[in-house]
């Protein structure tokens, strides 16, 4: 299959991945009503969702040495679109929780085994591919999210049905790609690879609890479903610009720098969204987007260096996830403290560890 072809369909699974981490976003006030489940507990369905792809990555960038990049990556997007088929037959809560963390493995299959599928076959260009990839996660993620006002007309079962259904084609022909197949099994970890990943983990925990609770958060504070479905959704559509200008990347030298000054200028507006404004939270939001997704981007390129990038993007994803994912559950469960508070803290863990890019070697 021609490159150009391979590029195409990896960029539009990409899409169809991200749909599926934010699409039921929308749907866990109506989940927590109809299961009679608390809101502080909500917090466990994105979170049971990264438990699943953080334990899964390291482990998927083995199997894809054994596979191919392709190959795997097309067995976790099937599992994330089965196990969205199965959802909306979900008789309680637990249910959801299971099929979530199943989820989550397929995601861990998918991300870095498409990623490196990308690097691989324009080296030259990886800043720019990667960025592309992650405008597709931008755009899928907004999809998502958007999708939440489709429950009011169809119910959130039938439409996560419906959406669920999109990926499994897609899946399919990802299968016979081939590319990305290693002989031999080589295991080679980055320490640069942990140092960026354990940096980043906490700008990348705040976009995902932004992202996956602000809808729960918006309507406790009283706005109707859709519109806090819409304003999160501008979030996450501004990303795809963040992937867009992927360019940037390949052109500027330090790429630490780039990913700390980023990192401060999309975490510190969020400070004004308690406020309810819509234009504060159009604006903090739309600069968390674009700044999040170009700065793991720069993450993404600096990893992707390693002589196994499937190994080392899986390495930086995993940390990402183990240690932002704690941020949804801070998130929530501070919500019924206090409506600042989960905002304060989302800006203060992602300053706190940026000091640890003076370790990384790579600029």
């Amino acid at each position: 299959m021609r490159k150009s072809m391979v590029i195409i369909i990896i960029v539009i699974a990409r899409t169809i991945y991200s749909a599926y981490w934010f699409y039921l976003a929308p749907a866990l006030p109506i989940i927590g009503t109809e299961f009679r489940v608390s809101k502080a507990l909500l917090g466990l369905v994105p979170f049971m969702f990264i438990v699943g792809a953080a334990s899964f990555q390291i482990p998927a960038g083995i199997i894809a040495s054994r596979l191919g990049n392709a190959r795997t990556a097309g067995i976790g997007l099937l599992t994330m679109a089965v196990t969205g088929l199965l959802v909306p037959f979900s008789v309680n809560f637990y249910e959801v929780l299971i099929l979530r963390l199943i989820a989550g493995i397929g995601a861990a299959l998918f991300f870095s085994t498409g990623a490196a599928v990308l690097s691989t076959a324009y080296p030259e260009r990886v800043g720019t591919l990667l960025g592309i990839y992650n405008a597709a996660f931008g755009l899928g993620s907004g999809i998502g999210l958007a999708w939440g006002v489709t429950y009011a007309l169809l119910g959130w079962r039938l439409s996560t049905l419906l959406l669920s259904i999109a990926g499994i084609p897609v899946a399919l022909i990802i299968l016979f790609i081939q590319g990305g197949y290693m002989r031999r099994l080589r295991i080679s970890f980055s320490r640069d690879a942990v140092m960026i990943g354990v940096a980043t983990s906490g700008f990348w925990g705040a976009y995902y609890a932004a992202g996956s609770l602000l809808p729960t958060y918006a309507v406790s504070r009283g706005l109707p479903l859709y519109t806090s479905s819409l304003l999160t959704s501008i979030m996450l559509f501004s990303s795809i610009f963040g992937g867009l200008s992927g360019r940037i990347i390949d052109v500027i030298k330090n790429k630490v720098l780039l990913i700390v000054v980023l990192t401060i200028v999309g975490t510190v507006p969020l400070i004004s969204i308690p406020t309810l404004n819509v234009i504060a939270i159009t604006i903090a939001g739309g600069l968390m987007g674009f700044t999040n997704e170009l700065a793991l981007t720069a993450a993404y390129t600096l990893a992707a260096r390693h002589e196994n990038p499937a190994l080392s993007l899986a390495t930086l994803n995993a940390l990402n996830m183990i240690i932002g994912m704690w941020l949804s559950i801070i998130f929530t469960e501070t919500m019924v403290i206090s409506y600042s508070l989960p905002w304060i803290l989302m800006i203060i863990i992602s300053l706190a560890l940026l000091p640890l890019f003076r370790l990384v070697r790579a600029t």
